[in-house]
């Protein structure tokens, strides 16, 4: 048993007293190499660690002079509840606040606190919006030559469509031709003509494969229809 756990306490000794320490951290001293008490470096503050902050946080120019004392006294202990009814409890024992009087200053404290606290998400919530907003921002657009690259690209794609609409046309013009050459007096009905046609070409639908054919008749002058009859002219 370590005898120095039976050391009297003076009678505000309590308050001081509000934490332990590990028996590595008692004897080990300025060897020991686990974690120490407040040493927030490099991690993410707990619950409690993040309400001690605001407690020590609320001690400025605005605080109101009757609360410095009380909340210097609360700054000194790690253990501060941070629910309301807890801390009422505790703020009444810790600090001596008792009667009508200690409980309208304990409302005072919880209220100045709550607030120093919603300021504080206020401006964390403000920080990490100017954070995204700088990253979004930051991000890169395209270069001229990015651009550049991406127009060409695209023009190329048209020029590629333009050039296999023309050679789809060609193909379906003597296609027409060949079997309006063989037909009986140089003529067909457009059905027979266009299942004649859709076996020489290549066409993704029956949609297509019409177009292109009212296309030729349009523009070829020796191919005209009359009504639903093809003719050849030569």
């Amino acid at each position: 048993i370590d005898p120095h756990m039976f050391l009297h306490f003076l009678p505000d000794d309590y308050r001081a007293h509000t934490s332990c320490i590990s028996e590595a951290e008692r004897y080990e001293k300025t060897i020991y190499k686990g974690p120490r008490k407040n040493d927030t470096k490099g991690r993410k503050l707990t619950p409690q660690e993040s309400w001690m902050e605001i407690i020590n946080e609320s001690l400025t120019s605005s605080c109101p002079p009757s609360l410095s004392s009380h909340l210097q006294n609360l700054s000194s202990l790690d253990n501060v509840p941070r629910k309301e009814k807890a801390f009422r409890n505790f703020a009444s024992n810790s600090l001596g606040l008792r009667g009508q009087s200690g409980d309208a200053a304990i409302t005072s404290i919880w209220k100045h606190l709550i607030s120093a606290r919603q300021e504080k998400l206020k401006a964390k919530e403000e920080q990490e919006k100017a954070q995204k907003e700088a990253k979004e921002n930051s991000t890169p657009t395209k270069t001229d030559k990015e651009e550049d690259t991406s127009s060409s690209t695209t023009k190329n794609s048209n020029e590629q469509k333009i050039e296999k609409s023309k050679s789809k046309k060609k193909s379906a013009v003597k296609a027409m031709k060949k079997a309006l050459k063989k037909a009986p007096s140089k003529q067909l009905k457009v059905k027979e003509l266009r299942k004649l046609v859709k076996a020489q070409i290549e066409a993704k639908d029956k949609d297509e494969l019409k177009n292109l054919m009212a296309d030729v008749i349009a523009t070829e002058k020796s191919i005209i229809a009359e009504g639903k009859i093809v003719r050849l002219i030569i």
